[in-house]
Formats: C-alpha cells, structure tokens, sequence
C-alpha cells in the first residue's frame, strides 16, 4: 500500500487557492452546463425538471459575489477565524480541560453522561479523552502557534488515556481523535517541517501510540457474527456493548478509510486499511440497481437497508467524501470510480429533485 501525503496536503493547497480566484461566468451558467453534462442524449425530461428551481441569469446575479472572495476579504475573514478559534480554545483550556468540551451556558467543562447512557446525542462524541484538545491539534498548526502547538501535544502526551468506561461512536472518535493523533505524529516528524517549527523534542512516537491503542479498540466493532459492517458503538474498555444498536448510518460504516489506512502504512500492519476498505466496498455494491444511490442506513445484522433515504447530508455526505479524498491520499484508482459512479448518480437523481433511493 502507498501514501501520498504531500499530494493530499497539495490537494487541499490547491482547493483553497481556486476559491479565491475570480470567475468569469454566472452560477447559472455554470448550472445550465453541468446539468446539460449529466443528460444523456436518450434523455428527455420534461421542462418542470430542467429548470426545477426556476433559474434564471436575473435571479441569479446577487449571488455572483459569492464565487470569489477579494484578497482584502479573504485576509480579514482569515483573521476573524483566528480570533474565533482562539477564543474558544482559550475558554476551553481556562474553563473546561481536562473535560471533553466547554459547556458555554455553565462555563465549566463536561463529559460523557454516564447517567444517560442512552443519551447519544452527548455520548457519541464525548468520551473522556480530551477531546477539544486533541482534536484542535492540528488547528493550531494551520494558525501557526507552535508554542502552543508543543505546549498541548505535552498535555496529550502526559494525560490521554483511551482505558475508559466510555461507549462513543467509532465514527466520531475515529475522525476527531484517531485522526488528529495521526496528523500530529506526520506533523511532528516531517523533516521538512512546513507549517512552521512545529518538532517536539523527544519525541518518541507518542501520537502514533496512542492512534494505535485507540484504534486497537475500535476495531472490535468489527466482531459482527452476522455481516461484514461495524456496530455503531464500543466501548473502550469493554468492547462492544451489550445493548448496541443494530443499525449504523452510511458515513458511520464506510469513513473510515483515512485513518485505518493511515494508520496501516505507518504501522505495516494491513489489517485496519483491510476492514475499513472492505465496508467501504461492500456499500457500494449496495447501491440501487436503477438510480445507483447509497441508503442512509444499514442494518448490520442483516446487511440491507433500513434507510432508503439518500442524499448528501448528514448519514452519507462523509462516505462520498471519503472515496475522493481516500484516492488522492491513496492513489487506489477503484475509490475515484466508486466517487465518479455515485457522483454521476447523485447529479441526474438528487440535484433535479428526486431525493429517495428508489426511482
């Protein structure tokens, strides 16, 4: 398996520097080509569908300033992000560490809720694992604060420990926390070093450790008797829970491939990269036979849709996301199909109004 860490970081590079070029044509036109691109010639829809949303260059031209940001503005808007991110990390390290995150009605820091264990819309993402801290890791890096870069990557080193009895969705602690560890061990061994002096001396492989252990955990999601995709939950000292869901949204099951994969190359260890691609491809094949859409939830023990709702929204945006940006980090030519493939779906299915499944 390969990686290709500069051309994702270049990638990224090159997607912020075309939203600051000024265009010279209209959303509508841009709109008019595209859907004209996705027809095929045997296609004939009626005129309700073609112009669905009633576009017209008149309607259109208040928004044309929305397609390039001056340099002026761009500079301004960097810098009101800057503010904005340091006021909340501020806050949440005076008010709230070593908690999860910063309860901002109560000023003061916050946790799983053990006495709601059903409460999911907090359990999922909160797992008593510094989770602020650690997932604005490489925020700091992209601001620039190498001081405080190294200052937190100390705090993350000397207290983050994943022996807890914590049940959390293994898609968010896999994004969030998997992740930034992953980003944070490149970070700091990059010889080229090119955010910035962002080295922390003796270093010892402490990120990557901890992205192993985590992910050591999650990977017994995968213990399912009955199908090849993950239980939504585990808990991180016991596996998987007595009482899981036996239902998991598209994005939960098949966005996992950066850091498994990641994680993989930088322990040799084929394993994670295996399962991980081996969800994200079997959801594919259950794409729909005439629309080619993906479902926003399967049932794990059965393999079939329990959701036929698609999109791209919350329950299947990440999975798309994954498939590009897994080629471009991966350069495996299957991923960019599977993108393509649904993509074109999602262009003559979605975007003209038929937002189910099934056609």
């Amino acid at each position: 398996m390969k990686i290709n860490i500069s051309r994702f970081l270049y990638f990224l590079i090159y997607l912020e520097k075309i939203s600051a070029i000024s265009l010279d044509y209209t959303l509508y036109s841009q709109l008019s080509k595209e859907l004209k691109d996705d027809m095929d010639t045997n296609d004939v829809l009626p005129s309700s569908v073609l112009n669905y949303f009633k576009l017209t260059k008149d309607s259109l031209k208040e928004f044309d300033s929305y397609l390039y940001f001056a340099e002026n503005d761009r500079i301004r808007l960097k810098n009101l992000s800057q503010e904005m991110f340091s006021f909340g990390y501020d806050n949440y390290m005076n008010h709230a560490y070593p908690m999860d995150e910063l309860d901002p009605i109560h000023c003061c820091g916050r946790g799983p809720d053990h006495l709601r264990p059903d409460n999911i819309n907090v359990n999922d993402a909160l797992g008593d694992y510094l989770l602020t801290l650690v997932d604005s890791l490489t925020t700091l890096v992209v601001m620039g604060n190498s001081s405080e870069f190294k200052q937190a990557s100390k705090l993350v080193i000397e207290n983050l420990n994943f022996d807890k009895n914590s049940t959390v969705q293994v898609f968010e602690a896999t994004i969030r926390v998997m992740g930034s560890l992953l980003s944070s061990h490149l970070i700091t061994i990059d010889p080229n070093q090119p955010f910035g002096d962002m080295k922390i001396s003796n270093y010892n492989n402490e990120f990557l450790n901890l992205a192993h252990d985590l992910a050591v955990r999650l990977i017994s999601a995968f213990n399912n008797d009955y199908n090849i995709f993950p239980y939504p939950r585990i808990n991180l000292k016991m596996g998987i829970p007595t009482n899981s869901f036996n239902h998991t949204c598209t994005s939960g099951a098949g966005s996992l491939i950066l850091e498994f994969g990641t994680l993989s190359y930088l322990l040799n260890d084929p394993i994670y990269e295996k399962v991980a691609r081996i969800v994200s491809e079997a959801i594919f094949l259950k794409k729909h036979p005439t629309t080619g859409l993906v479902g926003n939830e399967l049932n794990i023990k059965t393999g079939n849709w329990q959701g036929l709702m698609s999109g791209l929204g919350a329950g299947i945006d990440s999975y798309l996301e994954y498939l590009l940006k897994g080629f471009v980090l991966f350069g495996n030519k299957k991923d960019l199909y599977m993108f393509n493939e649904i993509k074109k779906s999602v262009k003559r299915y979605l975007r003209h109004g038929i937002a189910v499944m099934s056609a």
